[in-house]
């Protein structure tokens, strides 16, 4: 059975780090002792799986202990035996305590930064789900608020409606009340426009056209507040991305109101 020193001094022959005179003692033993050159053997085998391995190999507990008291027990003289164990006294630092507080800091270390994730994700969770509800609650009200409109209008006693075709495919159904102040478009089968362009609305009359923003082509579109009198139309053009203040075209839709 080896020494612990002469464990230490296996392991350092082949990891390296000993001091000049341990090695100097290890190449003497490793010549003359056989024991400790089948040590040595062990050590440079296991040495050489760990590096094959794709995998960190973990140490079992005991292989752990035995590694951090070889320094300890080298420190004995060779050949003397351990000491008896003793109590720890004030004046004798022991090593235990010591890593275990190093391993409590790591551990109390590793909870705060887990911690801290955790109040991340928790945060950005609640931000999200805080932010879903208020778009849920706007949808809502501008739904409410689409209705309450849509219930006006149609209850209008001058409610009138027109369907017109538009020049560039499909047509679009108008229904407005001068005495509402509001028109309601829905188009049916309007092809969009480019990227680069958009569709806008128009209220023309005898002072020429006024934009009444910007038309999707895919949904119906409920404006209100708009100043209608006998004779003006209500249009569509073709424009830059965007909109524009002025029409740049010909108009693909006409609706006399």
């Amino acid at each position: 059975m080896m020494h612990a020193d002469h464990e230490y001094l296996a392991a350092g022959y082949v990891l390296g780090g000993l001091a000049p005179e341990e090695l100097e003692l290890a190449h003497s033993l490793n010549e003359s002792d056989p024991e400790f050159r089948k040590e040595v053997a062990a050590f440079s085998d296991t040495i050489a799986l760990i590096s094959e391995s794709d995998e960190p190999i973990e140490p079992s507990p005991d292989v752990e202990a035995a590694i951090l008291n070889i320094p300890s027990k080298a420190a004995n003289p060779e050949g003397e035996p351990d000491p008896p164990e003793a109590e720890p006294s004030p004046s004798t630092p022991d090593a235990a305590p010591s890593r275990r507080a190093r391993m409590t800091q790591a551990v109390f270390a590793l909870a705060a930064s887990t911690l801290v994730i955790v109040a991340a994700v928790l945060g950005t969770m609640l931000f999200n789900q805080m932010q879903q509800a208020q778009e849920v609650e706007q949808s809502l009200t501008a739904a409410e608020q689409e209705r309450e409109k849509m219930e006006l209008l149609l209850g209008a006693p001058d409610l009138s409606a027109a369907h017109v075709e538009s020049a560039a495919g499909g047509s679009v159904t108008v229904t407005y009340s001068m005495d509402a102040r509001m028109i309601h478009i829905v188009p049916h089968d309007v092809p969009s426009p480019s990227a680069d362009e958009s569709m806008q609305m128009w209220l023309i009359d005898e002072e020429g056209p006024q934009s009444l923003g910007l038309m999707s082509g895919e949904s119906s579109e409920m404006l209100d507040s708009v100043d209608l009198v006998e004779g003006v139309a209500f249009g569509v053009t073709i424009e830059p991305s965007g909109g524009s203040p002025q029409p740049t075209d010909d108009p693909i839709i006409v609706a006399e109101l």
